[in-house]
Parts: structure tokens; sequence; C-alpha cells
């Protein structure tokens, strides 16, 4: 199949990617030319800023969650686009430690033999930045770095040094240090798009882009790659066999789309609705993702009715799997960054509580403990944690999940489990664990027959 495709990635962190990333896509757009936007590593926030300029769902690549999927996941994602752009993550080489590649920008260019962008913070250098280009392009000569894009110019002079400066490697622009079109953070990274949505910021930014940089040669860029080997989409058979209520709202927004797809896949019916204004939808099951439950939790409160409603549906015995803050939303209370105490839906006994440092980031490996909706005991997988938040005498004696590799809620072990609820820190791509999504799906047909 026909795939054009480029990866943009960073000499580190904080030089730009998402901000470029997002002027690129929509400049693509405004061409005509269909761009389908990808992210790589774990992350949720980029991939919302990508989905709301597009209007069409960003995926995830991670070459160390599911390297053996990653390949068919691009594919099913770019088939039918014109152009594909993979955000990159951290620095372009930044992966699983320093020796390792799996995981890193590099590595995922390497598999789907995707030119590589390389942006450099040109802010107080000139001449050394063509030898920080010239590093990177001379430190694993499999990765194919096409060109570069400077990045904070203080003017067409700066410029001009800097891409004289290059030692075979072509310049395809310079962005100017403007601080109004960055986008907005918080504790967790960027701000979701959702919240902060700015057609006139956006604009800015596209045409930021479009001033500065060679589109049309990064066009030739993309166009030059191989093609790729197709895949086919996971297809449900028949109906569908069990309807799943996904939260999705300001409070919970934490998800990979592929893992509605594959959920699809196992014969689930996705049905939206919001634990901050709806009531509690027609459904065998429930899945909360991650999100922002400390930022909205007044309004979690506030919707008893949905609190109620979840807790029973718990006692019965339906399915209900949920992630960081969807783990939290589970639990009896959250204390929010400024000491204030708010009511949740009490599945779980403990409190969680904000701090105001970092508790735990980055993958993990776990093996399921016990049996729950979700996996049987001796299962494995990968995932990653990022929270600020940490659960107070939770009191299990025994969890779903003993950690290889994480930190979890308590000594390694992750994962609370009462009736058929399950709620851990953990954050699962079904790519990596197709076999917990088929389960989960059973789990919610079986109560769906009861």
């Amino acid at each position: 199949m026909k795939a054009p495709r480029f990866v943009i990635a960073g000499e580190r962190s904080g030089v730009g990617k998402s901000t470029i990333t997002v002027g690129i896509l929509l400049s693509l757009k405004a061409r005509g030319l269909d761009p389908q936007p990808f992210k790589t590593g774990p992350d949720f926030l980029d991939p919302m800023h990508h989905s709301i300029v597009l209007g069409k769902p960003s995926r995830n690549l991670d070459t160390w969650m599911f390297g053996p999927r990653v390949k068919d996941t691009f594919a099913r994602g770019a088939k039918g686009s014109g152009i594909s752009v993979i955000e990159g993550v951290m620095g372009l080489f930044d992966g699983d430690g320093g020796r390792r590649e799996e995981g890193s920008t590099a590595h995922l260019s390497k598999v789907l033999n995707a030119p590589v962008v390389l942006i450099v913070n040109a802010a107080n250098t000139a001449r050394s930045a063509g030898a920080i280009a010239l590093g990177f392009k001379n430190y694993d000569p499999d990765v194919n770095i096409a060109g570069v894009i400077f990045n904070n110019v203080s003017s067409k002079r700066h410029l001009g040094m800097l891409e004289d400066s290059l030692r075979g490697m072509e310049s395809l622009g310079g962005i100017p240090a403007v601080k109004d079109v960055r986008l907005a953070s918080r504790h967790l990274g960027l701000v979701p798009a959702g919240e902060t949505y700015d057609a006139d910021r956006y604009e800015r930014i596209r045409f930021m882009i479009e001033e500065n940089l060679n589109m049309d040669r990064l066009i030739e860029i993309a166009r030059s790659v191989p093609d790729m080997e197709e895949a086919e989409a996971p297809v449900m058979k028949g109906r569908p066999r069990a309807r799943i209520g996904v939260a999705q709202d300001k409070a919970f927004n934490f998800y990979y789309y592929d893992n509605f797809d594959i959920l699809r896949g196992f014969g689930a019916e996705i049905v939206p609705f919001s634990p901050m204004y709806d009531d509690l939808p027609d459904v065998d099951g429930l899945y909360f993702g991650g999100g922002y439950p400390e930022t909205y939790a007044q309004q979690l409160q506030d919707n008893s009715s949905m609190r109620r409603k979840v807790r029973e549906r718990a006692y019965e015995g339906m399915p209900i799997y949920a992630e960081c803050g969807g783990m939290m939303y589970a639990c009896d209370r959250v204390r929010d960054f400024d000491g204030r105490t708010y009511s949740m839906t009490g599945i779980f006994d403990p409190e969680v509580e904000m701090t105001d440092k970092l508790q735990a980031v980055g993958y993990v490996e776990a093996e399921a403990e016990r049996e729950n909706v979700l996996c049987g005991k001796g299962w494995t997988t990968r995932g990653h944690e990022f929270h600020y938040s940490r659960v107070l005498g939770s009191g299990e004696k025994e969890y779903a999940y003993s950690l290889k590799r994480g930190k979890g809620i308590a000594g390694n072990k992750d994962g609370l489990i009462a009736h058929n609820t399950m709620a851990s820190y953990l954050h699962l791509h079904f790519a990596s664990c197709p076999q917990f999504a088929e389960r989960f799906v059973g789990s919610c047909a079986d109560h769906a027959r009861r």
C-alpha cells in the first residue's frame, strides 16, 4: 500500500515538536492532502491536539509496549490517508534506556522505514547547532534524517548562520521565537485540546509554519518512501456481543483510539457517556480511562445519581475496568491539590490524594496475580504509568498485578479488585495485550446474558 510518511523528532524534549507538528498538519490539510496523525510513545495529550485540528483520531505507536504489532497498527491507521505525520517523543534517541533503542522515535522510524525531520533548538546558539545536527546524523547511520528544522530563530541572519553550519544535511527552514502560538501546559503535559480550543491560535500556528518552512520539500520527502504491507483492520463478525459504556468528557479523556477498535473487533459496541453530566447509559460493562478527575471533582461529586448507579452496578457484578483517573473515581474520595475532599463512587474504600510531586512515570511490566474481568492469573502485559496522585490506606492484601517494573499502588503491586471491578494505575494499549480486551468484552457479554 502507498503510505507517504515522515517523523517529526526533536533533539530533546521542549524543542517545540507539538506546536510544529500541529502547524504542519494544518498546512497539509489546507493543501487537501488529508494527513493522518500519529504519536510516538505513551502520550494522550499531543494526540488530542492532532485530532481536534483534523477532525480525525490520532493514533499511538510504541515499539516497547507493542513492538510486534506496530507495523499493523500504523498500516491500519494510515490506510486511505494522503500523508502520515508521526510526532516523536522526547529526544530522537530517548527510549527504554541508555543502550536499548526500543520505545524511541529513532527505533520507530527504522521499523516503519520513515524519514526523520529533526527539530533543533536554535536559541542562544549559531554554528554549534550544526554540530548538534551532525552528531544526531552520525549517532545511528540507520536512522534516515532527511532534513532539519531550526526552532526559536531570532532573525534571517541567524537562520543563515544556522543553515551554513549544516554538514551534509538539508535545512527545511527556521521557526521564529513567538510565544503567543505555543500550546499551553499543566501538571500532566499539554492542556487537553478540548479545554482550550482556540481557532485563532491554531490558525496563527499554521501561518507561522507556511511562512517559514519549505512545505513542498517536506511533501517530497514524505512521498519518497517505499510502499508498506497492507494490514486488515480488525472486523467484528455479526452483531455486537456487548455494549460497553466509555466515560468520555473533560474528566476522563485519556484513551488510545486503537483500544476502541480492538474492543469493537472482539464484539463491543462503544457507548460514550459523561460521568460529570449524564445519566448512566444502558450498557453491559463500563470503561473509565484516565484524565483529570481532580480538576473536575466538584462536577463529578455533584452528579450523585451517576456515582450511586455506578456503585450499584459494581455491587451487582457488572464488569468495570478503570485506569488511573478512572481508578480515582472508583475510590471513595479524591483530595485535590488544595486539600479539598470530594466524594467519588466508593466502589473501593481508599481515598486518593493529589501531591505536588510526580509519583510515578514510565513503562510498566505486569503479571496478573488474581483472576479478574480483564485477565487470568499468570497473564502478562506491558503498559505505562504517569500520575501525581497516591492511594491512601488501600488495605488490600492482594492486588490484581505484581509489577516486574513500575511503581503501582503500593510495593510494586497494582490493581484493586472488588466484585467484577478492576482498577489500577496501569494504562494499557490493547495492542500489547489483545487477550485482555477479548476477555473484558467476553465478561461484559456474559453479564448481558444474566
